[in-house]
């Protein structure tokens, strides 16, 4: 297979594998990751109890829960469920659609993998080890978190 076919079924697969994703995601469940269980694990004793558990849920019901009524429509999920697709479809096609056509195109596709790595090569040669990659997604979460700051 070419790169730029390859790059091209990433993309593709892309927002399919991310509605998933945010659909299995919003579902209340017992975490299985260990960032997941901390994060509920308020006192931090390595145990979460019902009353560490529950209000994580009730947050989630809450933003489901579109009309405030106490009740959640399939209607109600069905659009809490999309609004994470929709800001997905919009950074994909913010990030890759150079020319800003509505469309993304191999070559762009291919442009966007180029710079994406190069930026992540920091010593530029030609390859990106483990600590790049990780010193890499460290900035990209930094500039996250600054934007996501700004914002008022």
């Amino acid at each position: 297979m070419n790169k730029g076919r390859y790059f091209l079924l990433i993309g593709s697969a892309t927002p399919l594998s991310a509605g998933i994703a945010i659909a299995q995601a919003q579902e209340v469940s017992v975490p299985a990751s260990e960032r997941a269980f901390k994060s509920l694990d308020t006192n931090g004793d390595g145990r979460i109890e019902l009353s560490e558990f529950k209000p994580k849920a009730e947050r989630r019901f809450a933003r489901f829960d579109g009309n405030g009524d106490g009740a959640v429509t399939s209607a109600e999920i069905e659009t809490a469920l999309q609004k994470p697709l929709e800001r997905r479809r919009d950074r994909i096609l913010a990030r890759l659609d150079a020319d800003k056509n509505g469309q993304i195109s191999r070559g762009e596709v291919d442009g966007f993998i180029e710079a994406l790595f190069n930026q992540a090569d920091t010593d530029h040669d030609g390859a990106v080890n483990q600590d790049e990659a990780k010193a890499y997604r460290a900035a990209l979460r930094q500039k996250y978190r600054a934007s996501a700051q700004a914002k008022p």
